[in-house]
């Protein structure tokens, strides 16, 4: 179906896409359905080469090299895709992977009355990502190519995320802090389109595992995680924090891993009325893990879909 916008709407487009922070909606929005079904608390959770977006030093946190692929049908026909691969020996990792997303076939109009023609809304990020074991703890770094395109325009810039990671109790429990998006855009027209900067705060950890007596080779291990997130204010040219700010938010998530085999995610969001909750399914081989998310929103928007698979090389 063919949609309608007049060009004014252009400045509510990063609400739509991303419905959580403000600035470059594809920032704002997980990459891989995994972690989207459980509210993309990846703060402490290694998620493969998508920690480059959430903390990089977890990418050292993956049992092996993996290969992600990810498609997610965004409100508004928007279409995200992923793709990336992480490296990874005994104490270091390195990863690569592109990140898009977009919307085609939009009307434009300056005023009321027939269309001026099609446009598009396309962002792109490239990005790499390096993590070391310490023994102690891991740290990592990774860093963004991004470019912004909303017809005529164009606009490229940069973002660098670092982050450490501690795992404890035989590898159970992992806590983990990142600074995320820390760069600039390029002037979009007249003006630079900030980007979401923040700091978080991350913990995951294996919480019980349930073997019935009658059946003890299918075992029911729960699974938690929960994010604070501080989003970083730009405030005339000058960035500041406020771990008390009403801005900050809680990702939150539970998942039941069945047999070692089917995994149930559910996530859920304080202080986001437009899409609070998400859920989940898995179905992990013992090469290929396929994810599958579905995320409700409030607003009338519709529902995202989104699938993933990764490949353990």
């Amino acid at each position: 179906m063919r949609k309608s916008f007049f060009i004014s709407l252009l400045v509510a487009l990063p609400f739509v896409l991303n419905a959580q922070s403000s600035g470059l909606p594809l920032l704002g929005i997980a990459p891989t359905a995994f972690e989207l079904s459980r509210a993309e608390a990846s703060g402490a959770t290694p998620v493969g080469a998508a920690s480059v977006y959430s903390n990089p030093a977890l990418l050292i946190n993956s049992p092996t090299t993996t290969l992600d692929l990810s498609y997610t049908n965004w409100i508004a026909d928007a279409n995200n895709v992923f793709g990336g691969i992480n490296l990874v020996n005994e104490k270091r990792a390195i990863a690569f992977s592109f990140y898009t997303s977009g919307i085609t076939g939009l009307e434009q109009r300056n005023n009321p009355g027939p269309s001026n023609g099609d446009f598009s809304i396309q962002y792109l990020a490239i990005s790499a990502g390096y993590a070391h074991d310490f023994s102690l703890f891991e740290l990592g770094v990774s860093g963004h190519y991004l470019n912004e395109e909303v017809y005529p325009y164009r606009a490229r810039g940069y973002a660098f995320n670092a982050g450490i990671s501690r795992s404890f109790t035989n590898d159970r429990f992992t806590v983990g802090a990142s600074v995320q998006n820390i760069g600039e855009m390029e002037n979009l027209d007249q003006q630079a389109t900030d980007l979401p900067k923040k700091i978080t705060f991350g913990a995951s950890g294996s919480l019980f595992e349930y073997r019935h007596h009658k059946n003890p080779t299918l075992p029911v291990k729960i699974s938690a995680a929960v994010d604070y997130i501080v989003p970083i204010i730009d405030n005339q040219n000058i960035s500041r924090i406020n771990f008390n700010a009403p801005e900050a938010f809680l990702n939150t998530a539970l998942s039941f891993l069945v047999a070692d085999v089917i995994q149930i995610n559910a996530g859920y969001k304080t202080g986001n009325n437009v899409r609070p909750v998400s859920f989940g399914l898995g179905f992990i081989t013992e090469k290929v893990i396929f994810n599958y998310a579905n995320i409700p929103f409030n607003t009338g928007y519709g529902t995202v879909h989104s699938i993933g698979i990764q490949y353990q090389l």
